[in-house]
């Protein structure tokens, strides 16, 4: 086994998805802590397949998966979206201008963001992972996204700020992060 990077867990608590270095994402029983699946996606030599980013939507139904994913199939990265019953890929969302770094699902469901190795975020509504929004302002890679119970969006970027967007996506507030100038991780 390898490092694990990321992780993420439904909002009943019952399951947990790991993304590790070894390209692979697992989906464990929380209440056990018994593995239950192996996700794999589409793989190559070097960095092609590594996971970066993971996310488990509310309902535990749908495992959204990212980093270097795709780039070196058609230039550009892509989010894979699986059954986390099944296993399978259930949807790919290509396109993306860098590395996927985080993965987040707003708390009813209904949209996915997706931030990048700079070149900002982006904003999918889930029901058919159309592009809703957007921000490319960002002057560096953003590692944070965090939605609150209203929808509110908030991120971190290493360009030093942490920006607020409404539940439409536009931005509220953008501000310098207290106490550093690189912020990764943040949480409502």
């Amino acid at each position: 086994h390898a490092e694990v990077g990321c992780i993420g867990v439904d909002a009943a608590n019952r399951y947990l998805v790991t993304g590790s270095h070894d390209k692979t994402v697992r989906v464990w029983d929380l209440r056990t802590g018994t593995l239950l699946r192996t996700l794999r996606l589409p793989i190559g030599p070097g960095d092609e397949g590594r996971v970066y980013a993971v996310a488990i939507s509310p309902d535990g139904r749908t495992v959204a998966v990212g980093g270097w994913t795709g780039w070196d199939f058609d230039g550009s990265a892509s989010i894979y979206l699986f059954d986390r019953v099944t296993g399978r890929i259930t949807d790919r969302q290509p396109g993306l201008p860098n590395a996927i770094l985080r993965l987040a699902f707003a708390p009813d469901g209904q949209v996915l963001v997706a931030t990048l190795g700079e070149n900002g975020i982006r904003v999918y509504r889930t029901s058919d992972y159309t592009l809703i929004g957007e921000d490319r302002a960002y002057g560096g890679a953003s590692y944070g996204a965090a939605f609150d119970r209203n929808g509110r969006l908030v991120t971190t970027s290493e360009d030093g700020f942490v920006r607020l967007y409404d539940f439409r996506f536009q931005l509220l507030a953008k501000q310098r992060a207290p106490g550093g100038s690189e912020p990764l991780g943040v949480a409502f």
